[in-house]
């Protein structure tokens, strides 16, 4: 089912940049393509991913500039903040939450394509992330018990990327990826002691939708 998500996401962004960018001659293409022309692209950029909310939490990234089309890309994901997330812990259900300081730091590659004027842009890039969460079960029972969890996570970045005329943007693109637990504990919170049976590793295929606005910055 997964598998058949993210190949649904990456259909629909293709649906929806291709007409744009098909616009351009052939000529044109592999002028931008391949002969690496040279791209006016900022030096850095700040940018907000909301959506994600309503998956594994809202994304806050940087990129910086480190060649004339690539960008080393930092992110911060709030996981906590993310109803995929949220139902993976708590099922919404009354007896469990998910702590707060659930988070995941990421750092990326993203390589830019400009298309006409230099105001759209097809990117790709790729992103490791490592992962900490935590969380409480069965509370308020005598079988109260905390987990915590930490990961590392692998994605690919497709996306296409419109620019206003006063360096403001926004991005539509697909994060299709696997992660893989490297941590699983199981503590029960009245005797400390491991629960027993339970072993909460998991990993498997994940996706995330880029959808972002932000800033262009010169300097």
């Amino acid at each position: 089912m997964k598998k058949f998500a993210a190949f649904i996401l990456i259909l629909a962004f293709l649906a929806v940049i291709y007409p744009s960018y098909a616009q351009y001659g052939d000529s044109d293409r592999a002028d931008s393509i391949l002969r690496h022309k040279e791209a006016n692209l900022p030096a850095w950029t700040f940018n907000i991913n909301l959506v994600d909310i309503a998956l594994y939490g809202p994304i806050v990234q940087m990129e910086f500039k480190i060649s004339n089309r690539g960008y080393l890309v930092p992110w911060l994901r709030y996981s906590y903040a993310g109803a995929v997330s949220q139902y993976n812990w708590t099922n919404f259900e009354d007896d469990a939450k998910m702590d707060p300081v659930s988070t995941a730091i990421g750092l990326g590659y993203k390589k830019f394509i400009p298309g006409d004027k230099n105001l759209q842009h097809v990117y790709w890039g790729f992103f490791g992330e490592f992962i900490y969460e935590k969380g409480m079960k069965n509370t308020g029972s005598d079988y109260e018990y905390e987990q915590s969890r930490t990961a590392v996570a692998a994605y690919l970045n497709f996306g296409y990327r419109w620019k206003s005329q006063r360096d403001f943007y926004w991005s539509l693109g697909v994060l299709p990826g696997y992660y893989y637990d490297l941590t699983g504990e199981c503590t029960y919170t009245n005797s400390g002691g491991p629960v027993p049976d339970l072993d909460p590793k998991k990993h498997n295929l994940t996706a995330m939708i880029d959808f972002s606005f932000g800033w262009n910055f010169e300097e």
